[in-house]
């Protein structure tokens, strides 16, 4: 019998009770629970035949695991077999409750690359499209909004510094930082994201506001775009999860 036709015939009314998902979570706190444990959880039930652990497994198996679950909007999840339109509803929540959460508990000062990437890789992280996004701050780099500029089919040399300059401006910003994602999963900064990055800080400081960076983010790594960068890849053009800038001269006092 293949895993997939056993689990077929698993049911949770044969598993003893203390070591059902639930009492599991009670007794030893959730971060002893499995991935599939955890999704069986939040849906509740399974199909007829099917145990509500073995359709979390094989949700997992088709969504690539939860980052790849994570990725998924409400129509793409509900073309799982197994999830109708309340389960595809209540896995969007939990995602977006996730990313709010992520985001609102970085919302500190912006005094180096990683606060910024803290503050926006909630937004970008296991997104299948291209997003732009602008964090408006104040004089003192508070943080005030995060705006997405661009949803989709992101090109560098389609972002202009005219219009990330006037998302601050409109907002009431003195400060800004910008961010994208690469979905490919390269880490590494293009020509066109250091051309923009440095067209960008010039631009700021022409009309007297601060620009603070640019963070790249691929998968679960992000790295600062410099704006001074010789090279297009590698350490020449970004500084790798490590908070520091390789920018020159762009972060001047308050």
């Amino acid at each position: 019998m293949s895993s997939e036709a056993a689990e077929e015939e698993e049911s949770l009314a044969n598993v003893p009770t203390h070591d059902r998902p639930r009492e599991r979570m009670r007794r030893l706190g959730v971060g002893a629970l499995t991935d599939d444990e955890v999704l069986a959880l939040v849906l509740g039930s399974g199909q007829t035949g099917r145990s509500v652990r073995a359709l979390a497994r094989s949700i997992l198996r088709r969504s690539g695991g939860f980052p790849g679950l994570a990725t998924m909007d409400f129509a793409r999840l509900e073309t799982l077999p197994g999830v109708g339109p309340a389960t595809a509803g209540r896995l969007v929540a939990i995602i977006e409750i996730w990313r709010r959460a992520g985001s609102s508990s970085a919302w500190t000062r912006l005094v180096d690359d990683r606060a910024i990437a803290e503050i926006v890789r909630p937004e970008l992280l296991h997104r299948d499209s291209e997003r732009f996004v602008v964090v408006i701050a104040d004089r003192a780099a508070r943080p005030l909004e995060l705006v997405l500029l661009r949803d989709g089919g992101v090109d560098d040399a389609s972002i202009q510094p005219a219009d990330v300059l006037q998302s601050v401006l409109t907002r009431g910003g003195r400060s800004f930082a910008v961010a994208h994602n690469h979905p490919s999963g390269s880490i590494d900064a293009s020509v066109a994201d250091l051309v923009l990055t440095r067209r960008l800080d010039q631009a700021a400081a022409t009309i007297g506001l601060r620009f603070l960076g640019h963070i790249l983010v691929a998968g679960d790594s992000w790295s600062a775009v410099a704006s001074n960068g010789a090279s297009a890849t590698g350490s020449g053009g970004s500084v790798r999860g490590t908070g520091r800038s390789s920018r020159a001269g762009s972060r001047g006092a308050a």
